[in-house]
């Protein structure tokens, strides 16, 4: 307790502005279009179920974030994921790399597409009616615009609208308290225990934050980065537990794959609507950050035109989407599933030969045996092929 004591009140009288904001950087960089799934996932498997792997994958990825951290402050330079990738492992599996992480930004596009058309349903429908799958478009069309200028500031505007959008996960946490039923979280469903795998881990992922912070914290980041990651992801945690706790205690088997849904009987018709803004405009938001740093990459590293760039960045998803590829909790357990599982594994591929690398002398903010590495490379691998054979049977 006295221990405690001597780091709380230092940073009560002397706020740490700079770790104060990594952490709120690392909460806002993972918390996604992925945390209105993961209730339906739950649901399905049962709380408790859906509990235990949100536990374990949270732990995972903590881990992946501290590996990711390590390297950022071993590597000289500023490096992403690829840029470390390409210097550790080689040019061929930057590529590999590049791939992946483009597969999963439009496969988030494409989630954010019909997530973000069902909210605009939600608030244009009564005036002008049209179906969802007409406001998908109107949103595709509104944030391709924005992409194409370039608005780089809306990463500014992610962090005010992650806020406020955290204000309102705890605003239904507490307004669902008392309609909570125990039936509905104790009841389990073995056959469909894998199910909130791909979603959480889609839910949890985070692609090349851990560098920003990095340059965010300055010359704390040796000491401070590692705690970034531990403080933002359990803080990440403790709301996803307290979320789907509250809408699955509440809706139970009638869970819907965009939770505020299935909410609506308990709190009407005006909580929804408050939610599909919030929801819209941290969608919108979230989306030009995604659209803008794939349209960047394909400029950069692939010599395209800001033409053909954008229409790389807009056309794939729009493809995947007009082909009938429209359920959110398929479509993000499946991106968690296989390309969180192909990142996941470059990672640790990356940091293992970072261990054995010249420019590693001692740890900062993790060091863990090779033997260890192995086995969250045969995990993620596991869960890609159980996903691959589950999609393809």
């Amino acid at each position: 307790m006295v221990y405690l004591w001597k780091i709380i009140v230092p940073f009560v009288i002397h706020p740490n502005i700079k770790l104060f904001r990594g952490i709120g950087m690392m909460i806002g960089s993972v918390i996604g279009v992925g945390i209105f799934g993961v209730p339906y996932a739950f649901a399905q498997s049962g709380y408790a179920i859906g509990m235990i792997e949100l536990i374990i994958l949270a732990g995972l990825l903590t881990v992946l974030q501290c590996m990711l951290s390590e390297m950022a402050l071993q590597t000289p330079g500023n490096h992403r994921l690829v840029g470390f990738v390409d210097r550790y492992l080689g040019s061929k599996a930057k590529w590999f790399a590049t791939l992946a992480v483009s597969c999963s930004i439009w496969g988030s596009i494409l989630a954010y597409m019909i997530v973000g058309g069902r909210f605009f349903h939600t608030l244009f429908a009564p005036l002008f009616g049209g179906a969802p799958i007409i406001y998908s478009f109107i949103l595709m069309v509104l944030a391709g615009y924005l992409i194409y200028r370039g608005l780089k500031f809306a990463a500014g505007f992610e962090f005010v609208l992650i806020v406020l959008l955290l204000m309102l996960f705890l605003v239904v946490i507490l307004l669902c308290l008392p309609f909570i039923h125990a039936k509905n979280l104790l009841a389990i469903q073995p056959q469909n225990a894998f199910l909130p795998y791909g979603v959480v881990l889609f839910a949890l992922t985070s692609i090349g934050i851990v560098p920003e912070i990095k340059e965010v914290l300055g010359k704390q980041a040796k000491s401070h980065l590692g705690l970034v990651v531990l403080v933002g992801m359990g803080l990440v945690t403790l709301l996803y537990l307290l979320f789907t706790f509250a809408v699955v205690g509440v809706t139970g088997q009638q869970t819907t794959q965009i939770a505020f849904e299935g909410l609506i009987p308990y709190f009407g018709t005006s909580f929804l609507v408050l939610s599909s803004v919030l929801g819209s405009l941290c969608i919108l938001s979230i989306f030009m950050v995604l659209g803008v740093g794939l349209m960047d990459t394909f400029q950069q590293d692939f010599k395209r035109t800001k033409n053909q760039a954008w229409l790389l960045v807009m056309m794939v998803p729009i493809l995947i989407f007009l082909l009938g590829v429209r359920e959110f909790v398929v479509i993000i357990g499946f991106l968690g599933a296989i390309f969180g599982g192909i990142i996941g594994i470059l990672i640790v591929r990356s940091y293992m030969r970072m261990l054995d690398h010249p420019i590693y002398v001692e740890k900062h903010c993790l060091e863990l045996p090779k033997w260890v590495c192995w086995i969250l490379i045969a995990l993620f691998l596991g869960g890609m092929v159980f996903e691959a054979t589950h999609v393809l049977l």
